[in-house]
């Protein structure tokens, strides 16, 4: 993550603290919710020859709950399954990654599964025929488990890392007290991208 983006992201949590602290009492309420959607994750895999597959798209949930700072700005915090990606092939079948070329020596599968958490500012834009726009910038915890099935051996590897995310949105209100929303939200991963396109409803408090 660079420099620009560290100092951003912090600025923006700094402001978020002292906003927080002089919220009045009846600005403080709050949100809770789960969407569903569509993920496409960046690998950089390329170059498959044979019968080899990659499959990067895949289907995911988020939980999601927020404080309203202010009728404009909340703080967002979620959980999610953020997507799964698929390297299958057979003996001689090659791909590349990170410029290097590998060959597979037998029938294999490699299945990677990423899981992650994050904190975001919310900014809602004004209201048009009571749809509000908004749009939102964070940062995020991923946890990836990848397993390996290759002839009758097998195993499995994990890996960790905090990366960035923002997104654009709108939101309806179905009643006083409920609101779906539908979301684009684009989620660094150690230097590659993974979308998610969802719908989701929310509570409110």
């Amino acid at each position: 993550m660079n420099k620009q983006l560290n100092t951003a992201l912090a600025s923006l949590f700094l402001a978020t603290a002292s906003m927080t602290a002089t919220a009045t009492e009846e600005n403080k309420s709050g949100y809770v919710g789960i969407s569903y959607g569509s993920i496409s994750s960046e690998t950089g895999i390329t170059g498959l020859t044979g019968t080899a597959t990659l499959d990067e798209d895949n289907k995911g949930a988020k939980l999601f709950a927020g404080f309203n700072v202010d009728e404009n700005f909340s703080i967002e915090g979620f959980y999610s399954n953020s997507g799964e990606a698929t390297l299958s092939g057979n003996n001689g079948d090659r791909f590349v990654d990170d410029g290097v070329t590998y060959e597979l020596t037998t029938t294999a599968t490699v299945k990677v599964e990423v899981k992650s958490y994050g904190l975001a500012g919310v900014y809602k834009l004004n209201k048009i025929n009571e749809i509000t726009p908004f749009v939102k910038l964070g940062f995020y915890k991923w946890d990836a488990d990848a397993t390996v099935n290759a002839g009758t051996v097998s195993g499995s590897a994990s890996t960790d890392g905090t990366d960035t995310f923002y997104g654009v949105g709108l939101s309806y209100p179905l009643s006083d007290t409920v609101n779906v929303r539908t979301e684009f939200e684009r989620y660094d991963l150690d230097g590659y991208d993974s979308d998610y396109m969802s719908v989701g409803i929310s509570q409110n408090f």
